[in-house]
């Protein structure tokens, strides 16, 4: 593939400059690179890499509070991301832990990073982002991946609460411990095959895709940010599923007891949903 010089400065531009500074940069090296532009080789011996040439410009102080900003919107994805994943048992039992008040589980602790994740990419890439034009063509055919992979998610587990031995029974249960013991992952127990593929499978993969998103974001069009928003969702519904079904805790079982937390992850959806549209303004 031929490399483009200032394909790339832009892009490094965008990531380590503020908005109207990389804008200002930008339009300084296309005056430089010329019109039609001069050969990648010879831009690269007369310029340097297009990294390099951005760096000495970044102003320190901005550049770390985004760094800072872009490390704790991809930590809220990666932490439920990875947690399933066999090796991350001990992050596993700390974010789902609960937190106790008056003898009362309020929350499990990974359901705090979500939340933060979304109002802080909604208000960052508000105030920062750039919106130059038409959508993205990626952005719906991505957003529209997230949807049907939380309606998935949500189809699934319904089935499984309103029938669990006959849902059980249709697609067959997998030991964790046989599957997964020579992986190193320890917990010994029984969950549904494809619920459990679409959860912990789903976390991890709409946790790289909401990183992929941020980048884009910062560096294209802001709009990209709804992408975000709503994998961190089908990252959060899928995440929770998994631990309800992972739960050999019966504290609080009565009638309903199931379909009362469905709800709540169908509620949880919907606010992505919202917060999607919000970003795409």
């Amino acid at each position: 593939m031929k490399k483009n010089y200032m394909a790339r400065l832009e892009r490094w531009a965008r990531w380590m400059l503020p908005q109207a500074e990389a804008e200002d940069v930008i339009a300084d090296y296309r005056d430089i690179v010329g019109n039609p532009p001069r050969s990648y080789e010879e831009l690269l011996r007369d310029l340097g890499k297009p990294r390099d040439a951005i760096r000495p410009l970044a102003q320190e102080k901005p550049y770390r509070a985004w760094l800072a900003v872009f490390a704790v919107m991809a930590a809220c994805a990666l932490l439920l991301g990875l947690s399933p994943l066999p090796g991350g048992n001990r992050l596993w039992r700390l974010l789902s832990n609960s937190v106790i008040w008056n003898d009362r589980a309020l929350f499990t602790l990974g359901n705090v990073f979500p939340p933060l994740g979304m109002v802080v990419a909604l208000v960052w890439f508000r105030w920062k982002g750039r919106k130059p034009g038409k959508l993205p063509r990626a952005v719906p055919i991505l957003l529209a991946v997230a949807v049907v992979w939380i309606a998935g998610v949500l189809f699934t587990d319904w089935l499984w609460l309103n029938d669990p031995m006959g849902f059980s029974a249709l697609l067959g249960e997998v030991p964790v411990r046989v599957l997964w013991v020579s992986l190193g992952w320890t917990r010994p127990l029984t969950v549904l095959l494809l619920g459990d593929a679409l959860t912990w499978g789903g976390c991890l993969a709409m946790a790289l895709l909401a990183v992929y998103a941020l980048v884009k974001a910062r560096t294209g069009d802001r709009r990209w940010a709804a992408v975000y928003v709503l994998a961190l969702t089908a990252v959060l519904v899928s995440w929770q599923a998994l631990t309800f079904m992972t739960d050999m805790s019966l504290d609080g079982a009565g009638p309903g007891w199931g379909l009362s937390h469905f709800r709540i992850w169908t509620i949880q959806a919907a606010v992505g949903f919202v917060g999607a549209g919000v970003a795409l303004c």
